[in-house]
């Protein structure tokens, strides 16, 4: 078992990141689509490709997952605390508000866990997503057609999907493939099969410079969405916290390069004891 402990170094199998002018977000059409979500398989094989294309995009998303830690880094995780910080900035790129949300994270027999606490100005939302769904706002029970209610399936699997990359994208039902760019490296766009998450039909694209293991931007289109509606970030501040490494800072930008949004993961505490009741709804 992994010492619980806080971290927020880089991780020592990395270089420090080279200086460069930022240069603008992708603005590619992609090839192919991809998903994600699944069980979590520890350090089970990895399956064979089908093809060419599916070959390379395992031979880059396994290069991430040993700098990342190994496939098994993820298996010796059984639980997780930290924080998720969205920023949101105003029209000329300065800061509008900040909003933490703790989130604390489990694997149980019966599958993964959450609880997420969020402040916002009417009081404390409470989601959990556990053998049963129910969300709270200052400790009183919310219906379930309540949007805090409504949404803690997708919020829940949504914080222990990001905390869990790369192994997850070697989940069952996740298909990998890559293609080569024109301005060199490589695109990884994935797939999820029927009925894999809460929206199989998202697909994501993750663009990886060939020198660097991890990747410098990803891109996501919702189920239902079309080419138009790309969401493109930019990935950078990848830490260390016991034996896994995960992204530390997601950025939006507009199409002028205007920082929109940001996701800042920190205050990461591997396998702390969790309680049974953070898990369990209060009586209505």
């Amino acid at each position: 078992m992994i010492t619980p402990e806080h971290s927020s170094r880089v991780p020592p199998n990395l270089s420090p990141p080279r200086a460069k002018a930022r240069r603008p977000l992708r603005r590619l059409v992609p090839l192919v689509a991809a998903t994600w979500l699944g069980c979590d398989q520890g350090g089970a094989e990895r399956p064979e490709a089908a093809g060419p294309e599916e070959a390379r995009a395992d031979s880059i998303v396994d290069a991430w997952i040993d700098a990342a830690g190994g496939l098994g880094a993820w298996h010796d995780v059984g639980s997780l605390r930290f924080t998720v910080t969205t920023v949101w900035y105003d029209s000329v790129g300065g800061i509008r508000r900040m909003r933490p949300r703790r989130v604390t994270l489990r694997k149980t027999t019966a599958g993964e866990q959450s609880r997420i606490e969020r402040p916002e100005a009417e009081g404390l939302y409470v989601q959990v997503f556990a053998d049963q769904k129910w969300a709270t706002l200052n400790d009183a029970w919310l219906p379930d057609d309540h949007p805090a209610a409504a949404e803690v399936e997708y919020v829940g699997r949504d914080v222990f999907y990001w905390i869990g990359l790369p192994y997850k994208l070697r989940d069952p039902g996740v298909n990998r493939r890559a293609s080569q760019q024109e301005e060199g490296g490589w695109e990884v766009a994935v797939t999820f099969g029927a009925g894999i998450g809460v929206h199989s039909g998202d697909r994501y694209f993750y663009y990886f410079q060939d020198e660097n293991p991890f990747p410098e931007e990803v891109h996501y289109i919702e189920e239902g969405r079309e080419e138009k509606d790309r969401n493109r970030t930019e990935w950078s501040a990848f830490r260390s916290a016991g034996p896994i490494t995960y992204v530390g800072r997601r950025l939006w930008r507009n199409a002028q390069g205007i920082p929109t949004k940001e996701l800042r993961i920190h205050d990461v505490w591997v396998n702390p004891d969790l309680p049974d009741e953070l898990f369990q709804p209060p009586s209505r």
